[in-house]
């Protein structure tokens, strides 16, 4: 019986695989075009510019489908009615309008001393329809 041939598969750090295939990605576009450099750069650059104004945020998926359905509803970008709830939220707050003490138990989490934890008809009132 022959002996197996065991090959060495090379293993490489997910941060050293990644800056390999930016490097790749990198070599193949200066075979592009010069247009279609040009066109990749200003999406990067477009694409680098939004990374300050970004955030994610864990939400109920009630909150984000009327937030959806909403923008829909005005044909508004939905980035945008989030923008002015949270800003609207943060002005209220700082005015001392709304008190998180009747939302607020222990964490167990040793990062934060709090958790909110909030009514159903606070989470689901994005459900309503107008009117009613």
């Amino acid at each position: 019986m022959p002996d197996p041939k065991f090959e060495r598969r090379p293993v490489l750090d997910p941060a050293v695989a990644d800056l390999l295939s930016g490097m790749e990605r990198r070599k193949a576009e200066t075979q592009l075009p010069r247009q279609q450099r040009e066109k990749k750069a200003k999406e990067r650059a477009k694409i680098t510019s939004r990374r300050e104004q970004r955030a994610t945020y864990d939400l109920p998926r009630s909150i984000r489908e009327g937030l959806r359905v909403l923008a829909e509803d005005l044909r508004l970008p939905a980035s945008q009615l989030a923008t002015l709830a949270l800003a609207r939220f943060l002005n209220e707050y700082q005015n001392g309008s709304i008190d998180l003490g009747q939302y607020k138990q222990p964490s167990r989490s040793p990062r934060y001393d709090w958790n909110l934890v909030f009514p159903e008809e606070i989470v689901f009132a994005g459900r309503r329809k107008k009117g009613s």
